[in-house]
């Protein structure tokens, strides 16, 4: 099933991006603004004869705010320059109107311009420069200084300077309060778009994580019918196998006996030779056909556990082999073998194995020596058989518990090649692990773990 994630995204992040979006807008919609206060003292000029003024006074503001942006492009810096440069056109229009007072107007016009930046400090240098501008020009006015032209009144009380100052103070005020609130009112509702979106996507990822869950269990209701069918397939194929198989193989052995007894008289040697060869194939042919049937079983085999003692168990399956290869002077020793919690009837056929093997493989040996035991390797019980016969080449070791693999000759040693295959799927099917050292024609060593 594909693992689903949702995107490695924050709030924070979305804030910063939209905030970068109403920084580039802003900047677009200044340039208008400064050209168009450019061109309006151009339009001014006219009345007063003030071209200088209007040149020089706005080509050095604009030259002043786009410097400063082209040399600190990653910066808020230009911002706070823009906010002085309006508020120096207030100053160059007052001038040029010989002060008009209706010209302290263009500096509201300003303050209202920066909310759009939502960024309350842009108000602050303006506030100075109109600040600063109100308290010197009217100084120099009002102390005998001519063409300052601050105001066209004939003089300004102190009381009347202090109210207009206020008053321009309390408008920057309230448009950098504006800007303040509409900058956390955009932070909270970004929060909260992210976090519906959020959930959103959550919720579409759980309806699609339930959707593929009730896919997948009706997929695993339906592979699990199939494997129900195929089990009964397989139990059938089994049934035939082990009767109308094993039927015929009798009657060849059976027919095959009766030969050799009624008709041996009859028969030259070599004829002999060919129906004890044909008895040996079909008991041969029986072994195999019994070891497929275990093997396949083995994997719809529930285990049984129950606590068993291993040495008891192993001395019955020995003296089982010993009745079976009576004529086989291996001589087996069993000792050290603790009780272990395992299948008791999976298991003995692991011992029947390995210790009929020991015995095969060891019986062209002058004096044949079997050890069973147990040993502690990094705390684990591990059992083991060792025998001193033919061994095996250990390049081929990866071959060892495949199916129908075999490291000797048939000829040599007779055998299916399905009983270690056998072994390693119980071991495995217990939890446990199984494996070998060998040498060739000095014996061989198995080991197995149960878990």
């Amino acid at each position: 099933m594909e693992t689903l994630t949702l995107p490695n995204l924050s709030s924070s992040g979305h804030v910063s991006e939209f905030f970068d979006q109403i920084k580039e807008k802003s900047d677009r919609m200044m340039n208008y603004f400064l050209v168009t206060f450019f061109v309006a003292g151009l339009v001014l000029a006219p009345f007063y004869g003030t071209w200088q003024v209007a040149i020089g006074v706005g080509g050095m503001s604009l030259l002043a705010y786009y410097s400063a942006k082209w040399a600190l492009p990653d910066s808020s810096l230009y911002q706070y320059v823009l906010s002085a440069v309006l508020g120096v056109f207030m100053a160059q229009y007052i001038y040029q109107m010989h002060g008009l007072f209706e010209m302290h107007f263009i500096a509201f016009i300003a303050s209202a311009i920066l909310i759009t930046y939502q960024n309350w400090k842009l108000q602050i240098p303006l506030t100075i420069v109109v600040v600063v501008h109100h308290a010197t020009f009217a100084y120099l006015q009002y102390s005998g200084y001519d063409k300052v032209f601050f105001t066209q009144l004939d003089y300004m009380s102190l009381q009347t300077f202090i109210i207009h100052v206020v008053l321009a103070a309390t408008i920057f005020f309230i448009c950098g309060l504006w800007a303040y609130n509409i900058k956390k009112y955009s932070e909270l509702h970004i929060e909260q778009s992210y976090e519906i979106g959020k959930l959103a996507e959550e919720k579409v990822q759980k309806e699609l994580l339930k959707s593929l869950n009730e896919s997948l269990e009706q997929r695993v209701l339906d592979r699990t019918a199939e494997l129900e069918t195929v089990n009964k397939e397989l139990e059938g194929f089994n049934y035939s196998v082990s009767h109308d198989l094993r039927a015929p193989l009798r009657v060849i052995q059976g027919y095959g006996k009766m030969l050799m007894k009624t008709a041996a008289s009859k028969l030259d040697a070599d004829e002999i030779g060919y129906i004890k060869d044909m008895v040996a194939n079909a008991k041969h042919m029986g072994s195999l056909v019994d070891d497929l049937l275990d093997f396949s079983r083995m994997g719809r085999t529930q285990l049984v556990k129950a606590s068993v003692n291993m040495e008891e168990m192993v001395t019955q399956v020995v003296e089982e082999v010993k009745a079976a290869e009576s004529n086989s002077p291996a001589e087996i020793k069993v000792s050290g073998l603790q009780k272990i919690n395992c299948d008791p009837v999976l298991i003995k056929q692991v011992w029947v194995n390995l210790i009929s093997n020991a015995v095969k493989y060891s019986r062209k040996k002058e004096h044949p020596q079997i050890e069973i035991g147990s040993t502690g390797i990094n705390g684990s019980q591990v059992f083991f058989i060792r025998d001193n016969g033919a061994g095996f080449d250990m390049q081929y070791s990866d071959k060892l518990f495949a199916v129908f693999q075999r490291l000797h000759k048939v000829a040599e040693y007779e055998g299916t090649g399905v009983g270690l295959a056998l072994v390693h799927r119980i071991i495995t099917k217990h939890g446990g692990k199984i494996w070998a050292e060998a040498k060739l024609n000095e014996g061989a060593t198995f080991y197995f773990t149960l878990s």
